[in-house]
């Protein structure tokens, strides 16, 4: 039962931010600091309960590569994308790197797959234009909840 604490803290947490996010394009930094804390203390006592520390510091690399990664897209973007983006990285990282850590870079390639999908539909039906803004948080929450199902 333990297994899916971790699942659960990205679960309602991720789900929380991507309402925030939807609604005034903000990732509060409490929010995100709550869910990385909570998310390291749970995989941290999981890990040293079980003698798991590999997979602990398995979660740990895999979010410190993907906000990298974010944080290179982020300065690449130019102002498009949010450092609150930047800094959801490493929560998400976290889960995704506990349960299946291979899957850090499909989870960002799905990531903007989605989002790309929604803004050329939503600019087809001219709901919105190509210079709208768009909320990253909910897709990078899908996508890495989706990577961490699929391994479960």
């Amino acid at each position: 039962m333990l297994e899916l604490l971790p699942l659960v803290v990205l679960l309602l947490f991720g789900l929380w931010l991507s309402i925030i996010d939807i609604r005034s394009h903000r990732l509060p930094n409490k929010v995100v600091a709550a869910m990385t804390l909570v998310s390291i203390s749970i995989q941290a006592l999981i890990a040293l309960t079980q003698s798991q520390l590999d997979r602990l510091i398995a979660a740990l690399t895999t979010a410190l590569v993907t906000t990298l990664v974010y944080l290179l897209l982020y300065i690449c973007s130019r102002g498009s994308m949010g450092m609150g983006d930047v800094k959801f990285a490493f929560p998400l990282g976290l889960a995704i790197g506990w349960y299946n850590p291979e899957q850090w870079l499909p989870a960002i390639f799905i990531t903007f797959c989605l989002a790309g999908l929604v803004a050329l539909t939503e600019i087809a039906l001219k709901r919105t234009s190509s210079k709208s803004a768009l909320a990253l948080g909910p897709y990078m929450f899908i996508a890495s909840g989706f990577v961490c199902l699929i391994s479960n």
